[in-house]
């Protein structure tokens, strides 16, 4: 048996990177102070829920959504963690207690989505063939992770997902392995929302 722990993520300003400052000009004071706060309240949830589980650290694979299969993971933790990001500074603690850091997506591909979203995020150039070439690179981000998922993560393995709420891994992941969503299925993965 393996099993997925799966918590579909609020990024924070930190994990956005170069990206942070065109999605923040889109909010107000008001919604941005909301965010803020959802993001921290949103971490704090998630490692007590981590913790809960009382897991043996020492066999637990760790992937997380935008870290490429680079032979660097680990100094991009380290580097988005000293940022402020929380969901990097609990990367940091749980491999602190002996889990395992995996590279869980495409470099190709998060270079292609990343090309595209500063695309979108500039005034009056999205477009409805942009949000669809959108959606398509999404699907074979997801693609990649399960494939990755699945190639990594051996039969009596148990691991963390960390992936944002537009993903929709779910079906794409093989049916041996046993998901765990201690928060619930994403908004995004409930229909064709």
């Amino acid at each position: 048996m393996r099993a997925l722990i799966y918590f579909p993520i609020i990024h924070s300003p930190e994990d956005l990177g170069t990206l942070d400052k065109a999605v923040s000009d889109l909010r107000t004071d008001k919604q941005t102070d909301n965010y803020l706060a959802a993001v921290e309240h949103f971490w704090a949830m998630v490692e007590t829920t981590i913790e809960d589980f009382g897991l043996d650290y020492t066999s637990l694979k760790l992937y997380q959504d935008g870290l490429p299969v680079c032979g660097k993971e680990k100094q991009i933790v380290v580097d988005v963690a000293e940022s402020g990001s929380k969901n990097y500074k609990l990367l940091q603690i749980l491999m602190q207690k002996g889990a395992v850091l995996m590279g869980t997506e495409s470099p190709e591909l998060l270079v292609q989505e990343h090309a595209l979203a500063t695309k979108l995020l500039q005034p009056r150039k999205s477009t409805e063939s942009s949000l669809e070439v959108a959606q398509i690179l999404l699907n074979k981000r997801d693609e990649y992770i399960a494939q990755r998922i699945d190639k990594t993560l051996q039969d009596n393995e148990m691991a963390i997902l960390f992936l944002g709420l537009m993903h929709n891994i779910e079906t794409k992941l093989p049916k041996d392995i046993v998901l765990i969503q201690p928060l619930g299925k994403p908004l995004g993965s409930v229909g064709n929302i």
